[in-house]
């Protein structure tokens, strides 16, 4: 593997094709079994477009995020919305990762950006996130950092059907910050 660094980017309406593609790579990958086939293997594509257009152009102050890449290639996002919740804080709209990046730290590094962002500017205390029932491998990813899952929900989901949810949710940020080394630049 490549040791070449991962660099953290904010999101701008420039990067809309991207988090499009990654968003639409994200979601065939790790929703299968839970959306449906006839759905992820639409036109999923500009489905995530036109959503993200719409996001990135209406983005509110209180909105950011991440984009990482490795080798100037986009290989994952993260999107945040500060003070969503006053009960549990900071939104993680939006996790996603190419699925040949799983297992690199790069969703973990997405994470520690969002939570030092919303441990700076953030009213109410906390993060949380929606996560399906079914999505364990993003579960066990958010239970190995920390979170808990406090609440299940039926969510209506893109394609049509009614799907178990979880909100997930750190009540404080401190196992998400990123340790500052010496000489690390600051992100934002």
């Amino acid at each position: 593997m490549n040791q070449t660094p991962v660099t953290l980017h904010a999101i701008s309406v420039a990067d809309l094709e991207s988090i499009a593609a990654l968003h639409t790579a994200s979601w065939r990958r790790a929703y299968r079994g839970i959306l449906t086939d006839a759905y992820l293997d639409g036109d999923l594509l500009t489905d995530r477009r036109e959503v993200w257009h719409v996001k990135l152009a209406m983005k509110s102050e209180q909105q950011f995020g991440w984009l990482a890449r490795h080798d100037g290639e986009s290989v994952g996002f993260a999107f945040a919305s500060l003070d969503e919740d006053p009960a549990w804080g900071t939104l993680l709209d939006n996790l996603h990762l190419l699925p040949s990046h799983h297992g690199m730290g790069i969703g973990r590094s997405l994470l520690a950006a969002v939570a030092k962002v919303a441990h700076a500017h953030a009213t109410h205390p906390g993060l949380f996130l929606w996560c399906y029932d079914q999505n364990t491998r993003a579960r066990a990813f958010y239970e190995h950092l920390g979170a808990a899952a406090v609440e299940q929900t039926r969510f209506d989901a893109p394609d049509g059907q009614s799907v178990p949810d979880w909100r997930y949710a750190w009540r404080t940020l401190d196992r998400l910050l990123p340790a500052k080394e010496p000489g690390q630049p600051e992100l934002g």
